[in-house]
């Protein structure tokens, strides 16, 4: 399948679309980080068009719209709000199967692994530079001192 362009994301977040594409640009988005950063700022651009806790810019024009093509405006906030539940659905069980599919790959084992090495790798002693000077001197001069006895017993 080729990359999914931002306006067929839209399309997909707006429902408008057929069923089959739509299953077929979700198993798209397993598979290809492009069409999920694509999908993901069309996701960003309807939010900011949603209504917002109470505050619903659109919902005068829409009612307005409703009622000049003879429909009832009760009737057009609830497919508004059932579209919007089936939005909200629908990202939450994407994001769902990204989150399975990350547990089952392991990646959330890996960072486990991958901190607990880092803390015990922290936790093991580190002697200073001076300490690692000073004890190969000592050694050294321990050396040295061993060659200068051992001269004077042979002499």
């Amino acid at each position: 399948m080729n990359h999914v362009s931002e306006a067929q994301w839209v399309a997909y977040l707006a429902d408008e679309i057929p069923e089959a594409l739509k299953i077929e640009y979700e198993n798209h988005l397993y598979s290809c980080d492009k069409c999920l950063s694509a999908y993901m700022e069309a996701m960003e651009k309807e939010e900011t068009s949603l209504d917002i806790e109470g505050f619903d810019i659109a919902g005068p024009v829409m009612d307005s719209i409703s009622r000049l093509k003879g429909g009832s405006v009760e009737e057009s906030r609830s497919r508004r709000k059932e579209k919007s539940l089936r939005t909200i659905t629908r990202h939450y069980l994407i994001a769902a199967g990204f989150t399975i599919l990350l547990m089952a790959g392991g990646v959330f084992q890996s960072l486990t692994e991958y901190v607990d090495s880092v803390e015990s790798s922290s936790d093991k002693k580190t002697q200073s530079l001076t300490e690692d000077l000073i004890d190969k001197t000592f050694t050294w001069m321990d050396t040295i001192e061993k060659k200068n006895k051992e001269g004077f017993r042979n002499e």
